[in-house]
């Protein structure tokens, strides 16, 4: 049985949230149904009554594809492909890759099996580290890329202050209840002029709108809050971080999970498992439409970068 417990915006505080949707979990079906609220005051979308700290671990099934990575990944399938199109979403700008060398530092937060850290490190030949809350994430850095990752919450993390040149979270942040205490311990980790990368789920795309609970993005019960443009820069602003810039994701990985669970009713059931979800045909011909919507800014995921500007 997953607890749950009442909860306050996670964002402002607010108890003033109006209701959202009713979830439950269409990729690994996790028990339970799950009630997402929408903040009246700063506009958060959040899981309330939400799962208990004690109790997220139970939401990530041993197959959790972000956890692994080279030959244990290509056990998943499909779960490995969805992998892959989301790293197509974490790119960092060419100025910032041209900045780093081998006195950078960057972390990556929540970093899974640590691929992107590897990219980075080959790339630039910058000192990288990670942190991630799960176990075989952490054996899996080590065994297929060398990259020592600090196993626990990035809250607990021992690095001195100001210490990374960039700092990234790629899909983590909807991930964790208290976004506060996050991005506040990311702030402080970072050097003054220092670059945040965050990659996050939409909730104003066109497609959250009209898939609502059977929106691939919103992965209940595992993401806890789900974000805009909007609150993205709210939250930043409130410890130092200017926001440079926002970049909409235009892959179509949203769309193709999302229409699996409007055609099937999830992604669960052995008979019609990833029928959808894994036709690469069906991405290339949707891949136009999710271009336009990220050209409208309004696609299902967003890359913000921000600037850590208090001294």
């Amino acid at each position: 049985m997953i607890k749950t417990q009442p909860v306050s915006c996670n964002l402002c505080g607010s108890k003033n949230a109006s209701n959202y949707c009713k979830a439950k979990d269409l990729l690994h079906g996790v028990e339970g149904e799950y009630d997402y609220v929408k903040c009246n005051d700063c506009g958060l979308v959040y899981m309330n009554p939400q799962v208990i700290t004690e109790d997220l671990p139970k939401l990530y099934p041993d197959s959790y594809a972000p956890h692994f990575s080279g030959s244990k990944k290509k056990r998943f399938g499909v779960l490995s492909d969805i992998c892959n199109y989301l790293m197509t979403m974490a790119k960092i700008k060419k100025r910032i890759y041209d900045n780093l060398n081998d006195k950078s530092r960057v972390l990556d937060v929540g970093c899974g099996a640590g691929s992107i850290l590897n990219k980075i490190r080959n790339k630039t030949g910058c000192e990288v580290y990670g942190v991630d809350i799960s176990e075989n994430a952490v054996k899996s850095a080590k065994k297929f890329f060398n990259v020592d990752v600090f196993h626990g919450d990035i809250k607990e993390a021992a690095w001195p202050e100001n210490y990374f040149d960039v700092i990234t979270a790629w899909q983590y942040l909807e991930h964790v209840p208290d976004p506060n205490q996050n991005i506040e311990k990311m702030s402080h980790l970072l050097k003054n002029d220092g670059t945040l990368i965050l990659a996050v789920p939409n909730h104003t795309s066109l497609h959250a709108k009209l898939f609502k609970n059977k929106w691939y993005p919103l992965d209940c019960p595992r993401h806890l809050c789900i974000y805009s443009p909007q609150t993205m820069t709210t939250l930043l602003q409130k410890y130092g971080l200017e926001v440079e810039d926002i970049v909409y994701d235009i892959t179509p990985w949203g769309l193709v999970g999302s229409l699996q669970y409007l055609v099937f009713g999830d992604n669960v059931n052995l008979k019609t498992k990833n029928l959808i979800s894994t036709s690469r045909l069906l991405r290339v011909l949707l891949f136009p439409w999710t271009i336009l919507l990220g050209l409208l800014k309004c696609s299902d995921g967003i890359i913000v970068y921000a600037r850590k500007t208090k001294k």
